[in-house]
């Protein structure tokens, strides 16, 4: 899943560039709470339609359909019978209105998607269908769904106003709780859904760090520093600070506050002095920088 995002993101790029500017981009946050970046759903889509052959035709047929990965699995578990969504993943997709809590009709214009193609939208708690009983021996029913930073958010029971969350997985997520009111922020956080129940919003900030943990992966996978991400703590612990080496983790751009698709990374400072125990530890510290 991260490879093929990483693949289309670099597709998308230039759609984006084309396409951007910033009476378009403040159109965009004003409906949606988003920007215009290949890290959402829409640019992708776009790029797919316009580069697939026959793809455009076989979506206004009806004969495709698109979701995020709640959408695949429910479509999966309950045989294709299912074609839904829970509004947090709608949210971010660049194609959902936060104010009217439903597909946008101006927003699937733009970005030249058929409405045939979207799954219905639904609460976070509601009926998503029984899964096939094939698959598991039993009609199981499925009364659950949210994006994975939402989730995180419930999982840490952010339920107030003012609470915060900040995650680090593969990438680093901020998420404070804003209640009832979409705040618009003044230093390029995303204005998303924190959970949808009973057909009420709950509303959130985001501030989205790309790469965290897939920092220490790149050492231990790609350039093979480390044998374990175990290991980055006693390769860190040897030197008692980076010596002036800084790693900026950009693999597929930076978000918050940059949302920068085309930075990618870099290590600077280094010296003959400089070791794997000062690049270990500035992978480390870029998470914290970045945060």
């Amino acid at each position: 899943i991260h490879n093929a995002i990483v693949w289309q993101d670099r597709r998308t790029t230039p759609w984006c560039r084309e396409h951007y500017s910033p009476e378009t981009e403040a159109w965009l946050a004003e409906k949606t709470g988003l920007l215009l970046d290949p890290y959402f759903s829409a640019t992708k889509i776009a790029w797919l339609l316009d580069h697939i052959p026959g793809a455009r035709a076989r979506a206004e047929r009806g004969e495709l359909a698109f979701g995020t990965i709640d959408s695949w699995l429910i479509w999966n578990l309950t045989g294709g019978r299912v074609h839904a969504t829970d509004a947090t993943n709608a949210s971010r997709t660049l194609l959902f209105n936060l104010k009217t809590q439903d597909w946008d009709d101006e927003l699937l214009a733009f970005f030249q998607v058929p409405r045939a193609l979207l799954p219905e939208v639904k609460d976070c708690a509601a009926d998503f269908g029984r899964t096939d009983p094939a698959l598991l021996g039993h009609a199981i029913p499925i009364r659950g769904v949210a994006g994975d930073q939402q989730a995180a958010t419930v999982g840490q029971a952010c339920f107030s106003p003012g609470m915060v969350k900040s995650t680090y997985g593969t990438g680093c997520f901020m998420v404070m709780n804003t209640g009832h009111e979409i705040v618009r922020s003044r230093q390029r956080l995303l204005a998303t859904l924190a959970y949808r129940v009973q057909g009420q919003p709950t509303f959130a900030l985001e501030g989205s760090i790309f790469i965290a943990g897939a920092a220490v992966q790149w050492l231990r996978d790609a350039v093979k520093l480390i044998g374990s991400a175990a290991e980055s703590e006693k390769w860190a612990r040897e030197v008692e600070d980076t010596h002036g080496v800084y790693l900026v983790p950009a693999f597929t751009g930076l978000g918050a506050p940059y949302w920068d698709p085309e930075a990618r990374g870099a290590i600077v400072g280094l010296t003959r002095n400089s070791g794997i125990g000062e690049i270990v530890r500035a992978a480390l510290e870029s998470v914290c920088y970045q945060t």
